[in-house]
């Protein structure tokens, strides 16, 4: 353990995040003397420290490279891998993509890879144009089991021509999007045996729970031959200090079905056509050794998600003050996700507004460890609240529990306990 006559008293938990750091540091072959916050103890600025640190490393091979570079012309990435290309929008991932073991299992008669896009968003989009480009036949039907709002409205991009949206309960579409944890204000979780099933393809967005699929029950619902479990790994894949947007697709074909490397190839191009790929600067800043690293993404996501399920069940279903679905553990004790979202009971914006004042004002006033604002890595605890259109959905405080846990999360939980307890806001 560090010593310092600098350090500040630390509780086990916080002593747990700091030995955490110093080891992500060790690895990436960092000098703690370039990560000063983790000596004095203070752990946010450390992973800022960190994250500085690894970036100024990983920008040098971009910073030297063209876009489109001479022949014979290598860049080396941080890790000490070196990867040549002619065109950044043609860059091969495979360095990362090859990064054993692959996310999820594959069962029996299956055959399974990973492609890495530019992001989630750009995941979903290229898998769609492949499911699209190789359709025998159009329009395809399709339904879109989760709330994720981006991905609505991605959806609502394409002409109803190419996929046509099936509400509802159908038995069939062509295509399922399916999101295992959902939210849009309130949590829901889908149970995959009361989905359409799938004939061509399906999709499944695991953004919101990282590892914590169960993949087995959708695979048993689809008919087809092609399936891809997709997420941003941007949220719980980075140790928290967001590097890059990166979206992580596992491709998954049966066997005798047809040949996984045309189909990787065929998604790699339609990336490389769409400008879906990562550039050499992505790839660099995710080249960091605990990107894609199985047991460390277990480590790192499991304190966030159990500390925030800690935070769920103080709030708990029985709240005067806020309404029940907070968090999907709610619904299901199996279901996770990184956050809580808070919505008042018949709270109207100006009632939601208050409540964030309220929040801002005890945050303060107890001196809590929670930062005003949003967060895609979930290193520290955050709240923010959420605004949507008016069309598109209420308004919810949305507080995420980070990774240290200890008495910084207690004292946090003791203040929503204290609130969900009120019969009216104050």
């Amino acid at each position: 353990m560090l010593v310092s006559t600098h350090m500040l008293p630390l509780s086990l938990e916080a002593q747990g995040d700091r030995q955490d750091l110093a080891a992500l540091a060790e690895r990436a072959g960092i000098a703690l003397g370039d990560v000063p916050g983790i000596a004095v103890g203070n752990l946010d600025a450390a992973a800022l420290d960190l994250r500085r640190a690894w970036l100024a490393r990983a920008h040098r091979p971009a910073d030297a490279t063209l876009k489109s570079p001479c022949e014979g012309e290598t860049s080396r990435l941080p890790d000490g891998q070196s990867i040549h290309f002619g065109y950044e929008r043609e860059l091969s991932a495979g360095l990362l993509e090859s990064r054993a073991p692959l996310c999820y299992p594959v069962p029996r008669g299956w055959q399974s890879l990973r492609v890495l896009c530019r992001s989630g968003q750009a995941a979903l989009s290229c898998l769609l144009h492949h499911v699209a480009h190789a359709a025998s036949t159009l329009p395809l039907t399709l339904h879109h089991a989760g709330r994720y709002f981006e991905t609505a409205a991605l959806l609502d991009l394409w002409p109803r021509q190419v996929f046509a949206p099936r509400d509802g309960s159908p038995s069939h579409v062509d295509v399922l999007v399916g999101e295992p944890v959902h939210c849009d204000g309130q949590f829901g979780v889908s149970i995959p045996a009361s989905l359409p099933r799938a004939r061509r393809a399906l999709l499944l967005d695991t953004t919101m729970v990282g590892l914590r699929a169960d993949i087995a029950p959708w695979l048993e619902r689809f008919e087809g031959s092609f399936a891809a479990i997709f997420r941003s790994g941007l949220k719980l894949d980075q140790a928290g200090l967001e590097l890059a947007n990166v979206g992580i697709v596992q491709l998954f074909v049966r066997d005798g079905a047809t040949s996984l490397a045309a189909m990787a190839s065929a998604l790699e191009r339609i990336r490389a056509l769409t400008g879906g790929g990562l550039t050499l600067d992505e790839l660099a800043a995710l080249s960091a050794p605990w990107f894609l690293d199985h047991s460390y993404l277990e480590h790192y996501s499991g304190r966030v998600l159990v500390n925030n399920a800690a935070l769920a069940r103080a709030i708990g279903a029985g709240s005067n003050l806020f309404e029940d679905r907070c968090h999907p553990s709610l619904l299901s004790p199996e279901a996770v996700a990184p956050f809580c979202a808070i919505r008042l009971r018949h709270g109207d914006t100006a009632a939601h507004r208050r409540l964030l004042h309220h929040v801002e004002k005890e945050v303060t006033r107890r001196g809590l460890a929670l930062a005003s604002g949003g967060s895609f890595g979930f290193r520290g605890n955050r709240y923010e609240l959420i605004e949507p259109e008016s069309n598109t959905g209420e308004p919810f405080l949305r507080v995420a529990m980070g990774f240290r846990g200890g008495p910084d999360r207690d004292r946090i939980i003791e203040l929503f306990r204290e609130l969900a307890a009120l019969p009216a806001l104050p």
